[in-house]
């Protein structure tokens, strides 16, 4: 599984393709929308995730009556101005039902994943990423959250092809700030994201070292479990489809069957089971890209772009006091069926 989610953090290509003169000499009329939409619309139709069942409310108790025993002794965060991670207020029941159902209803597992990723969030500190931070990673737009699909949840796209680094770690940083910024974009209810991911012009030369790949897996598979919707797989050529069907036995049956192939073209049968589906059963049409197949005509520009992660990383950070700084992470989207009043989650500062 590693092997075949590595080529989507992407590697700079060793020779880009040769520009056609023909091409160069092309002037693109179409006057673009460069406002990227981070923020759900107050006309947005979701499909709020279903609340727990009685046994899953029953661990979801259990569970949070330990929750002194699992925020005890966390690691301690390093003095600096950056915000505080606040581990009591993070261990909502929301959270908690998301790694009971991630551990398939196994109590002790999952507070043993619970305690990682509280220990994860003091020593990694994704909250302590900000977006002058990634300016160097969010150059050229290849990974982005913009928009939203049919079920309310946000999209995260990624666009290999654009790699223009080589920086493992600015890497990892800025799939935890994109994963972050999607939970951010989440209205009341959704807990799930749904990736598009275009692999039209992939190659091995963009694959990334394996231990890279790993790590990232781990990441999103130990601390931000239950929040894949759908992967969204465009124009895969056929060496990618050919090397995903023989990994694919080895791929968990609930991971695998999110896992969807969209031929762009229209050559490939469709099914609602899959493996290839129509991307406009997921995304309505005005709210994909153009350049993915939609009717959105978005064009990644940074600048734009930057103003307004910048905008709801600010709003993030200072939505109360400058003491308890409060967070829009998901106690407040996350409502899914459990009786969650924290409107969000607060950080402290270093005063604090």
């Amino acid at each position: 599984m590693s092997s075949f989610f590595s080529g989507l953090l992407g590697r700079k290509p060793a020779d880009a393709a040769p520009i056609d003169e023909k091409d160069a000499n092309k002037t693109d009329s179409v006057v673009y929308d460069t406002t990227p939409r981070l923020f759900p619309s107050t006309d947005l139709k979701t499909e709020p995730t279903p609340g727990p069942t009685s046994e899953e409310q029953k661990l979801v108790d259990i569970i949070d009556a330990q929750r002194q025993e699992l925020l005890k002794d966390l690691p301690q965060e390093p003095a600096d101005d950056s915000p505080r991670f606040n581990a009591d207020h993070w261990l909502t029941p929301q959270k908690i039902l998301l790694y009971v159902r991630a551990n398939k209803g196994d109590q002790e597992k999952a507070i043993k994943r619970l305690r990682a990723t509280l220990e994860w969030h003091c020593q990694y500190r994704p909250h302590a990423i900000t977006p002058e931070m990634m300016r160097l990673e969010g150059a050229t737009g290849k990974q982005y959250v913009n928009g939203h699909d049919r079920g309310g949840r946000p999209i995260i796209y990624m666009f290999p092809h654009n790699q223009n680094t080589k920086d493992a770690k600015g890497h990892l940083h800025w799939v935890v700030y994109t994963m972050e910024q999607a939970i951010r974009a989440m209205p009341p209810g959704v807990t799930k994201l749904t990736i598009v991911i275009d692999v039209s012009r992939y190659s091995m030369s963009q694959s990334v070292p394996l231990s890279t790949a790993r790590e990232f897996l781990h990441i999103l598979e130990a601390h931000y479990p239950e929040r894949l919707h759908k992967a969204l797989v465009l124009s895969p050529p056929t060496m990618f489809v050919m090397f995903y069907h023989i990994v694919a036995p080895f791929i968990d049956p609930v991971t695998k069957a999110k896992i969807a192939f969209v031929d762009l073209a229209g050559n490939k049968a469709k099914s609602a089971d899959g493996p290839w589906v129509d991307v406009l059963d997921h995304i309505a049409p005005d709210q994909l890209q153009s350049n993915v197949g939609g009717e959105w005509q978005f064009k990644y520009e940074q600048d734009a772009y930057w103003v307004e992660l910048e905008k709801s990383y600010d709003g993030w950070i200072r939505a109360s006091s400058s003491k308890v700084i409060t967070y829009n992470s998901d106690a407040n989207q996350d409502n899914a069926g459990l009786d969650d009043s924290q409107s969000a989650e607060p950080m402290q500062t270093k005063n604090e």
